[in-house]
């Protein structure tokens, strides 16, 4: 948690520097030593903390900020110094956030931003679909490719001679191999968008209600889907759950559960019990009877294929608002109650959250692919891609059947290629090294025949199609991965954005790397000098009056009584626990310890502790002395309390208050520290770059 935190301060508060600018034309802020940080650096960043439609900017706020980020300079120019930016921990961390950065420089951002907004606007809607699936893996054989098309396209003819709904489901049963559907009808259910693939996602949304998609391929095989219906997006609902279960679809089982679920009807419509209190004591979802029954928000889509599940989420949604109580339903599961609690709505496009969560979905999701093949595109244009087809054409002459076999073997590869041209009647023949001939260019890069050959070894399957179409698959997915991975090598020149955020991430780890060895551990470690700082300032630690007491929460009078008695006896509360909560978790429990006036462990305020301190003040106190007192009601529990002692204040010694004290030595370390840097490191501030930023950012009032 620690170092979660170092980087959300330190990036988030200092921002750290961009690395060290030469345009002379730019003023330098300030320097340390020989390293300079330029006005355009330090405006960008002091501009990220403050909101300038909101918050008034003054001179004596930028003053303020510079000193922060002076400090924080000259922690990171110490790690420098201290060899901590080679330490190979630091090298590998740096380069795990480095690749979680980058991951969102790699796609083509206006594609990305269209498909967010196209989820989004499927998400206002919801479609119900059948399908009907033959099944064909993406390796298959050009032969089982053809007999799964062939199958497919006859089922496809006979549905459009009669296109209805009937129709589909009986077909599906006979047909479809989808074994998880097949028996009912090939229904999915409902569903949404980011939920299935994308090319069925596209297919369910571009089929009318009631139509019939052309046959379509997914990387599970070959499909035809039916669109039953379609409805507005009905949001997700939170509900508390009460479920009976039926064992093995036993008749007298269900008859037993029925007659149970009846009896919690009863006892909740007639006010006698709680929908929480039935879901502890009686459901048999143990995933929620231990809260009353509540579940986490759901909604019908997350369920998709599985009819039974949306069907049970469909009553919910049928409750027209919070309170409200389902009739006893069935489902494979058993008997269920629901009670809705809330209703939320399809959050609007402009929340953030919202499209920051779609953005991540899009990005997993397979429609992510057009993002990178766009970036792909760029990149060759950007960059000067430009393929050797007489290379590549060279090379698949050479090939032989273990190619396509999925078992290339270099060895059998010539040395050299011979080229022959012919200009009239003059020929002449030019040996070439196969090997070192491009296959194609990319900025200032040049990969060759003998790069080809690698990705040629990855190839274990067999390939499909003709040699040709073999070798530019795997070209273009070499030629995909490096365009992608060339952009990764040089984001930094081509995105300021990343290269900025990610100077960010380098020197607040190196920050909090050298917090951590000067600062963090040391108070931790440190024994004699944390023992030394308390005692100089062990006048501000102390006690308030304090009760060293026991309490005992029961649910009614009569266990407040029992337990009254059990405690004078000496019964563990352990014990008591154990006793008290066979028939509901939540009927007993107990907190002990020395408390203020002002803890709030009991209640916020405690009414508790406000009685117990007040009485110290009544002519003729109650609890002031060690003893076992029944309270009565407090709240929704009945109270036993057992005080031990009253504890006059008094000074606190290091163990009751050492978390405080090693924060404050930590405050003294830290500013010893830059004291020290100070000291060591020349800092010169160009006042007439301060004066400049100041009259350019401070707010006229």
């Amino acid at each position: 948690m620690k170092r979660i935190f170092g980087l959300i301060v330190f990036s988030g508060l200092f921002f750290g520097f961009a690395n060290a600018q030469t345009d002379k034309a730019v003023p330098f802020v300030f320097s340390i030593d020989k390293e300079k940080v330029y006005a355009d650096e330090f405006e960008r960043q002091y501009l990220k903390n403050i909101n300038l439609k909101e918050d008034a900017v003054t001179a004596k706020d930028i003053q303020n900020y510079l000193d922060l980020y002076i400090k924080f300079k000259l922690k990171v120019q110490d790690a420098k110094d201290a060899g901590l930016d080679t330490a190979t921990a630091y090298v590998q961390e740096l380069q795990m956030y480095r690749d979680q950065l980058a991951r969102n420089y790699l796609y083509d951002r206006s594609v990305t931003d269209a498909l967010v907004k196209e989820a989004y606007d499927r998400m206002q809607s919801e479609v119900k679909v059948s399908h009907i699936l033959i099944m064909c893996s993406p390796d298959a054989s050009e032969a089982d490719q053809k007999k799964a098309l062939d199958k497919i396209e006859g089922i496809h003819r006979m549905l459009m001679r009669n296109p209805s709904a009937m129709n589909f489901a009986d077909i599906a049963r006979t047909e479809s191999e989808d074994v998880g559907t097949k028996s009912a009808g090939g229904d999915l259910g409902w569903m949404t968008a980011l939920q299935v693939v994308y090319e069925f996602e596209n297919q369910a949304y571009n089929t009318p209600v009631g139509g019939i998609s052309p046959v379509f391929k997914t990387e599970f095989g070959y499909h035809i889907l039916m669109v039953t219906d379609k409805r507005t997006n009905r949001g997700d609902i939170k509900v508390n759950h009460i479920l009976v279960r039926v064992m093995n679809k036993d008749e007298s089982s269900d008859t037993e559960a029925r007659k149970k679920i009846d009896e919690i009807v009863l006892n909740i419509n007639s006010g006698k019990e709680t929908f929480e209190n039935m879901a502890r004591t009686y459901s048999e979802d143990y995933n929620s009877r231990y809260n009353g029954g509540a579940m986490d928000y759901i909604n019908v889509t997350q369920f998709v294929g599985d009819v039974d599940r949306q069907y049970w989420a469909d009553q919910a949604f049928s409750l027209k608002k919070d309170g409200d109580i389902t009739a006893p339903f069935r489902t494979n599961y058993g008997w269920h109650l629901l009670q809705r609690v809330n209703l939320r709505p399809l959050r609007s496009f402009e929340d953030k959250e919202m499209r920051s969560i779609l953005k991540m979905d899009v990005q997993k999701n397979q429609r992510s692919q057009i993002s990178v093949d766009s970036l792909v595109v760029k990149i060759k244009k950007e960059n000067g891609f430009k393929l050797n087809n007489a290379a590549v054409e060279a090379v698949i002459q050479y090939l032989d059947s273990n190619f396509m076999k999925g078992k290339f073997d270099e060895s059998t590869m010539p040395e050299m290629h011979k080229v022959t041209k012919v200009d009239g009647k003059k020929k002449t023949t030019t040996e070439y090294n196969l090997r070192k001939m491009e296959v194609f260019h990319l900025g200032d890069e040049s990969y060759s025949v003998a790069d080809l050959f690698t990705n040629f070894t990855y190839n274990t399957k067999p390939v499909l199609g003709t040699k040709k179409e073999g070798v530019e698959r795997i070209l273009n997915a070499w030629i995909d991965k490096t365009c992608v991975e060339y952009q990764n090598d040089h984001l930094e020149e081509k995105s300021v954005e990343f290269r900025d955020i990610y100077q960010e991430y380098k020197e607040g780890i190196l920050m909090f790397n050298r917090m951590q060895q000067l600062v963090w551990d040391r108070a931790n470690n440190d024994t004699v000098g944390l023992k030394a700082y308390f005692a100089q300032h062990q006048g501000e630690y102390n006690w308030g009056n304090r009760f060293d007491i026991a309490v005992y929460f029961c649910n009614d009078a009569k266990m407040m009584k029992t337990v009254a008695k059990q405690v004078k006896k000496g019964i563990s509360a352990d014990s008591l626990r154990r006793q008290h909560t066979k028939q509901n978790i939540l009927d007993f429990s107990y907190r002990a310890g020395k408390f203020e006036k002002s803890d709030t462990f009991l209640f916020s305020p405690s009414p508790i502790l406000k009685s117990l301190f007040d009485d110290l003040n009544a002519e003729k106190p109650k609890y002031n002395k060690p003893g076992i007192y029944q309270v009565g009601q407090v709240g929704g529990d009945f109270v036993v309390v057992k005080v031990n002692a009253f504890l006059p204040a008094g000074p606190k010694t290091l163990d009751e208050t050492r978390g405080p004290v090693a924060s404050r030595y930590q405050e003294q370390l830290e500013r010893e520290w830059i004291e020290s840097l100070k000291v060591r490191y020349a800092v010169t501030v160009n006042e007439s770059a301060m004066k400049a930023i100041e009259a350019k950012l401070v707010t006229k009032k």
